[in-house]
């Protein structure tokens, strides 16, 4: 069952973490944020949008279909006066048409059906300006075939739970499919761009078994009870014995795109 975001336990699923270094650095490549206006849709608790402030956007548009997610936003990016919180749908969020320099949506196409992904990108082209960047950043089905590892640690659920491997496949967009969705709603230089993300660092098992254990609510754990995920645990622990200083690391795809 689709994680319900609207729930009020799920309030906070999406705090408590910072953008990384390396997502700071891929972005500089792609685009120059300083005084652009950009809409963070599916902004989740805000941890890009505050991203996107801290790396000198004129103004951050949050726009999420969940209260909840809304609420963490706003106390993530609390006191920031170009931070605009509004509730609305990656299909309609109702801004302005040619009104955003950059759109930039994290984490959200694998909860969009497949018949609704070429409206979320017409949407998306919608709101840019001439000239303005779509940037998507997903996990394609290819980026979570990767087995469990002390980098991938996310393999270990299939590994130990493969009947939730059929359900992410089938959630998960395919490279080209997305390639050709944002060229068909009329989006120029559509590239795909492999990006390797580090997640955390754990000084050993325990830091990370004390984490895993906090993502109950997040992405496909949500799916196991708690003693699934104490048993998926026990299995990675056995994997990874006494090895300390594990580099977590998540395989992402970005498809950057200009209208």
């Amino acid at each position: 069952m689709p994680i319900n975001f609207n729930a009020k336990e799920n309030r906070h699923t999406y705090v408590g973490r910072d953008a990384q270094q390396e997502w700071y650095d891929l972005i500089q490549k792609l685009v120059e944020p300083r005084d652009k206006e950009i809409a963070d849709i599916g902004c989740g608790g805000g941890i890009y949008s505050l991203a996107w402030v801290k790396m000198g956007a004129k103004k951050v548009t949050c726009v999420d279909f969940s209260q909840q997610m809304l609420a963490d936003t706003a106390e993530n990016t609390h006191g920031l006066s170009n931070v605009m919180i509004k509730q609305g749908d990656a299909l309609c969020t109702g801004l302005p048409d040619n009104s955003q320099d950059i759109v930039f949506e994290r984490a959200l196409i694998h909860h969009i059906t497949h018949e609704n992904r070429t409206t979320c990108f017409a949407e998306a082209h919608r709101l840019l300006h001439a000239g303005g960047m779509y940037i998507l950043q997903d996990r394609t089905f290819q980026d979570i075939q990767l087995p469990g590892s002390s980098e991938h640690i996310r393999g270990y659920i299939f590994d130990v739970y493969p009947h939730l491997y059929h359900f992410e496949t089938q959630r998960r967009p395919d490279n080209i499919e997305v390639i050709n969705g944002l060229k068909t709603v009329g989006f120029k230089q559509v590239k795909a761009v492999p990006f390797l993300e580090k997640r955390n660092t754990y000084k050993n098992f325990s830091q990370l078994a004390a984490d895993f254990q906090l993502r109950k609510g997040r992405s496909i754990l949500h799916e196991l009870s708690d003693e699934e995920i104490t048993h998926l645990i026990n299995h990675m622990e056995k994997s990874l014995g006494n090895k300390t200083d594990i580099v977590e690391k998540d395989f992402w795809t970005v498809w950057v795109s200009i209208k």
